[in-house]
């Protein structure tokens, strides 16, 4: 290589070295491309997680019985769940009214809640029910409990099985008081959460109803100067108005943004971090013309609510827009004003525009409490019915024999002058009588057959029963034979009394099922009940629907309606002028259980296998149905 080829390449070296050195030490000097390096850029068509539809509930417009003005996290009314109250306020969607509903992964729920001293040890439900109401999916969550005697704020996540993403399918969560404390609960978030196909055209729908500013990227925001890094609610940085700032960061949006209909409603929340005590500060929306006038404005303000200093508290607020007022071009913002210009922190602005999709199918004429508020005027065997209570009465220890796998009979089999009924067991290997002892308020063994090869009580043969001048026989119709055996019973044993020809009709036709009797004293009435796609059992009389029936004080959550396979006998067991109801539950293990008829009895740990006695309510029951059915006009008959 001659001189000047040498000399060429150390000045073509020296050149590259130095221009290394420039773009480094540029580099270093622009924070803006040093941050290009450690931004997550989402690149067009990438898969993004997202929220496609959000739902605030504050309570403050719900009529509903669960509602109370005890306490709130804001304004004046939360959802209150006690020993009356099992299920609070739910959130119920068709699959097709969500938005994109194909790629739903996931149910975040935000809540607040209020403990006494005692964990309720309370769930938080997803439910999912096919387009015939039958339920085909359950989850339970627990409630986080706190003793804090305050205010408490938790997340509870559900997945959404893809198999379950039918758009006829109805989603509902709801809060379930299963031990029935004592708790309340109150501004409740619930998003519904998937993927979706990031466009730098077309944003995703939920961005423009659902928006959360956490303040660690300015994007979207005019007047954040005074976001910076501080103590924060989330993440590192918050909007700091101390040292007499008045005013925070504005999200502006145009009207036309939102589609042809403008949001009648915008909800807001925001956590708040006073320095100094009785902080003023304010949580705004307002809508601003083409000519600069304000047109509407109204704020949610701190002012003489309990905002402790150094704490972390949240604000929520949710305003109705006048649309009516609005055009197009006119800009809706969401603002933070420190009216008190005290020193305060805020952080983590959570903003919701429009209000859920109305509910389909018809509307309701009235709201449920109103039938307790003499508000109602019912319409014979329409909807909504008054909830009739069978009430828990004590039973005793020797029904815990009882399997619904056995075959009862309720009657006077005795004749005794008091009109009390006993019951009849039979079982495979053994048959019991027994006869409640108002004495020590339990059910006693008074007859048992200890011959278990007795060809008379095979569970395979056919019984009823027969009343003969007050007195209860049985007539047992044993396996393909057409003449049956009447048995009367003698205080000890049972003696055949003649012969005689019946016709079998089966005495449980599972899943719909009538019982007759006295249950309100003094009236003849019938129980339905209605399996066919879930536990519906109601009261009627002279073909007048009284109402709904359900039950009250069982142990934990053994509601006889929560079990698969259920048997209801009625009787006179405590008093000659009211029918009780005897009722005998368990689970199904079978593969294919269709609800007629189960083989094999499976024992749950946390729903056991039961055997209660009910009556209903002597002060409230009777009270009710009396008004009610005095009421009723003529109209329809029940369809039977």
């Amino acid at each position: 290589m001659n001189i000047q080829k040498k000399r060429f390449v150390v000045y073509f070296l020296f050149i590259l070295f130095g221009l290394s050195l420039a773009f480094l030490f540029l580099r270093d000097k622009n924070p803006a491309a040093n941050s290009v390096a450690s931004e997550v850029i989402i690149k067009k068509d990438s898969i993004v997680t997202v929220s496609f539809l959000s739902e605030f509930l504050n309570i403050e417009t719900n009529n509903e019985s669960f509602v109370s003005a005890e306490k709130a996290l804001s304004g004046k009314r939360s959802c209150k769940l006690s020993n009356d109250v099992e299920f609070g306020i739910s959130v119920s969607k068709l699959l097709k009214d969500i938005p994109t509903f194909n790629n739903l992964k996931n149910i975040s729920i935000k809540l607040n809640t209020f403990f006494g001293n005692e964990n309720p040890e309370a769930l938080y439900v997803l439910s999912i029910d096919d387009a015939k109401g039958k339920n085909i999916f359950w989850d339970g969550k627990p409630i986080l409990y706190s003793n804090s005697n305050d205010w408490t704020e938790s997340t509870i996540d559900f997945v959404v099985p893809a198999e379950f993403l039918n758009p006829d399918n109805k989603i509902v969560v709801y809060p379930w008081n299963r031990n029935k404390k004592l708790f309340y609960v109150d501004d409740i978030t619930v998003d519904f959460i998937g993927t979706a196909i990031y466009n730098d055209g077309s944003k995703n729908q939920s961005e423009k109803t659902n928006v959360f500013l956490d303040f660690e990227t300015e994007a979207g925001l005019s007047g954040a100067d005074n976001v910076k890094e501080t103590t924060a609610h989330s993440g590192k940085m918050a909007c700091d108005l101390s040292g007499g700032k008045e005013y925070g960061p504005v999200l502006n949006k145009k009207l036309n943004e939102f589609g042809s209909s403008f949001p009648k409603i915008v909800s807001l929340s925001m956590w708040v971090y006073p320095l100094t005590d009785n902080p003023n500060t304010v949580l705004v929306a307002s809508v601003i013309n083409s000519k600069n006038e304000t047109v509407y404005w109204e704020g949610k303000s701190t002012e003489n609510k309990p905002f402790p200093k150094n704490t972390w508290t949240k604000i929520n607020a949710l305003f109705k827009l006048p649309i009516e007022k609005f055009n197009a071009e006119d800009v809706l913002g969401i603002s933070v004003w420190n009216k008190g210009k005290t020193d305060v922190i805020v952080d983590d602005v959570e903003i919701v525009y429009g209000e859920g999709a109305e509910r389909r199918g018809e509307e309701s004429k009235v709201d449920p409490i109103s039938i307790y508020e003499k508000r109602f005027v019912a319409e014979k065997n329409k909807p909504p019915f008054q909830t009739i209570y069978f009430e828990k009465q004590e039973a005793g220890k020797e029904l815990t024999d009882f399997s619904s796998d056995n075959f009862f009979i309720a009657g006077n089999f005795n004749n005794d002058a008091n009109g009390i009924d006993e019951i009849l067991c039979i079982g495979k290997s053994k048959q019991a009588m027994y006869a409640y002892d108002l004495s020590i308020k339990a059910f006693k063994k008074i007859w048992e057959n200890k011959n278990a090869g007795d060809q008379l009580w095979d569970k395979d043969n056919f019984y009823m029963s027969s009343i003969r001048n007050g007195k209860t026989s049985i007539i047992i119709q044993p396996k393909n034979k057409s003449i049956a055996q009447v048995l009367n019973f003698d205080g000890k044993n049972w003696n055949s009394i003649g012969e005689q020809k019946v016709i079998p009709t089966p005495v449980y036709t599972n899943p719909v099922c009538e019982y007759s009797g006295n249950f309100t004293a003094g009236k003849n009435q019938i129980l339905k009940l209605d399996r066919s796609w879930r536990f519906d059992l109601k009261l009627i009389e002279n073909d007048v629907i009284l109402g709904s029936v359900d039950f009250k004080d069982y142990p934990n959550d053994y509601n006889p309606k929560y079990y698969e396979f259920v048997k209801l006998i009625p009787g006179n067991f405590l008093s000659s002028k009211q029918t009780s109801l005897l009722v005998v539950m368990c689970n199904c293990g079978d593969v294919n259980f269709s609800g007629l008829e189960c083989k094999q009895i499976e024992d749950l740990p946390y729903l056991p296998n039961s055997v209660q006695l009910y009556s209903i309510e002597k002060e409230k029951g009777f009270t009710q149905i009396s008004q009610i059915n005095a009421d009723l006009p003529t109209g329809r008959q029940v369809k039977k």
